[in-house]
């Protein structure tokens, strides 16, 4: 969501507007020049560049599981709710920040880091 409290009529306040889009769940990682190409162009025209960019910013785009078995698969296995997303709005951003949660707790399960001390060598491939 670009920076533009101005475009957002649904938010009462700047402040409520800022607090909804620097949540984790707004976090779009993509590299920096590719990202700052983008100014502050509308999400609507944004997640169209999406697509050749990493699985998480893919993800946004509803064609991102087309011709992606591999991904189908990650999600079948994982029950991640990955889902497209078409208006980056308050509801995407706590559904976003809801997979990054079950993202980071499926990295950082204590059982996948003991299997990780247990045979460091098994986890790496």
């Amino acid at each position: 969501m670009a920076d533009r409290y101005d475009r957002h009529p649904e938010y009462r306040s700047e402040d409520e507007f800022q607090r909804v889009r620097n949540r984790l769940g707004g976090l779009v990682l993509l590299p920096k020049g590719y990202n700052a190409s983008f100014q502050d162009q509308p999400y609507e025209q944004k997640v169209e560049h999406y697509t050749g960019q990493n699985i998480l910013a893919r993800s946004l785009h509803p064609l991102c599981d087309q011709n992606n078995p591999g991904f189908l698969a990650f999600v079948s296995r994982t029950g991640l709710p990955f889902t497209a997303v078409k208006d980056f709005d308050q509801d995407a951003i706590e559904s976003r920040q809801h997979l990054y949660r079950q993202i980071s707790e499926l990295i950082w399960s204590p059982d996948r880091v003991q299997d990780l001390v247990e045979s460091p060598a098994a986890s790496l491939g």
